[in-house]
């Protein structure tokens, strides 16, 4: 639905009366935490909104073609736990994460064969990808993950953001930070720092923006095994990252945080989101939207449906979310250092890695298949510190790698093709 410039007066008493969590209601504060600190220039104000048509104005005035290249994204996962051992309670284990970013790229690509998967005709692969960060930002090779022992139970939204961000993190410039946090209030899961215009004077250093990325209550981080999502068993299927990360690269709330159907400022600025008149919780079969005979979209990640119902990005949202990817401040910037997602060249960035491995994770052998026409000649694992461990030819396409003397854990595989060129994946070793 697209209509005039959003009201953030209006959609903060919106975000009251219907964002606000009762029990068993999504609760994504993302719209509250931008109001309580008053960020001018961030996405749903008339500024960004402004901003946002006028890059691609510009954009078409170059001719600059998005040609649908795919745009990766580091991410590191920074986990706040309470001295809890590796795999119980909030110091999640390595499944969970991994799992996460398994969602996040079926979600973001409408993968065939998985929950993201779709058949709606506005449906879209957005083209984006996400990977575990493979460098650090002092260039020596890590994990993606970062494991802080907080001494403390949990963090209140209201007043803790500053102080759960500032134990950790990297720069928002090269990494999207994915917090996994205990809150001390069940009314929030998750909530994200929305991009921001670059065309408004900000104080420096900006308030409450230098801490940028997706803060998420640890109980619905990834695929949440039977029993551990506590108060949200109906957000267990990791879509709470997908959701928070889509505010994140600038889609806003479906029903566009208004006041029902009459209300002209409650927008998402997407035309082929049908305009309704609030949020959809639950899972119905069916909802009305304002538009008489057009069903609303709830199946939509930007709506408050539970996980289970959630498979939609529009083309408009994957339209907005590329035009944010290359021209807003520290997102601009995430994909044009692509050896962090183990993509060897700014130039590559249009090409998938053009293999796959699986399972995984792997107990005794690691299959590979190539999926681009491409040739390989070899293969090397290594630690996750980079040493190598070993290596062997390649015979072109499909191959097996026998790991089973490895320890458990996550390792590097980096298979070069016949022109040199080295590309990298990490696998799971169990």
């Amino acid at each position: 639905m697209k209509y005039p410039y959003q009201i953030f007066a209006a959609s903060l008493l919106s975000f009251l009366i219907s964002g606000s969590v009762a029990f068993g209601q999504r609760g994504c504060a993302t719209l509250e935490y931008h109001n309580q600190h008053g960020m001018a220039g961030t996405a749903g104000s008339r500024a960004f909104e402004e901003w946002i048509q006028q890059a691609e104005l510009l954009e078409n005035d170059k001719h600059v073609q998005d040609n649908d290249e795919l745009y990766y994204i580091p991410v590191v996962v920074h986990v706040l736990h309470n001295g809890e051992p590796v795999g119980t309670d909030k110091n999640l284990s390595l499944e969970r994460i991994l799992s996460q970013i398994e969602i996040l790229n079926n979600d973001y690509s409408k993968a065939p064969g998985t929950p993201g998967f779709n058949t709606q005709a506005a449906g879209a692969d957005t083209r984006i990808r996400f990977c575990l960060a493979s460098v650090d930002p002092n260039g020596q090779p890590t994990s993606g993950i970062v494991r802080v022992n907080t001494n403390r139970d949990a963090f209140d939204f209201n007043t803790d953001n500053a102080t759960l961000k500032g134990l950790s993190i990297w720069d928002p410039n090269r990494y999207l930070n994915l917090w996994s946090v205990k809150f001390s209030s069940t009314q929030y899961i998750g909530y994200a720092q929305y991009p921001f215009t670059d065309s408004i004077p900000m104080p420096q250093p900006i308030p409450d923006v230098q801490p940028d990325g997706v803060v998420i209550e640890y109980r619905v981080f990834g695929d949440v095994p039977a029993g551990q999502s506590g108060p949200f068993p109906s957000y267990n299927k990791g879509r709470t990252a997908t959701h928070e990360i889509g505010h994140y690269l600038g889609l806003l709330h479906i029903w566009g945080d208004g006041f029902g159907c009459p209300d002209i400022n409650g927008t998402d600025y997407c035309e082929d989101t049908p305009k309704q008149a609030n949020f959809t919780a639950g899972c119905p079969a069916s909802v009305n939207s304002c538009n008489t005979g057009v069903p609303a979209m709830f199946q939509n990640y930007m709506d408050y449906t539970n996980d289970a119902c959630m498979n939609v990005f529009t083309k408009d949202q994957k339209r907005r979310m590329r035009i944010v990817m290359r021209n807003a401040p520290r997102r601009k910037t995430l994909f044009t250092t692509p050896t962090q997602c183990g993509v060897s060249g700014v130039g590559d960035l249009a090409k998938q890695i053009p293999f796959t491995l699986y399972p995984s994770p792997a107990q005794d052998e690691l299959k590979i298949q190539v999926t681009e026409h491409q040739t390989l000649v070899s293969y090397s694992v290594s630690e996750i510190t980079g040493r190598t461990l070993f290596s062997q030819p390649a015979f072109g396409g499909a191959g097996t790698i026998h790991i089973g003397a490895l320890p458990a854990g996550v390792y590097n595989l980096s298979a070069t093709d016949a022109s040199g060129k080295i590309w990298h994946r990490k696998f799971v070793k169990q």
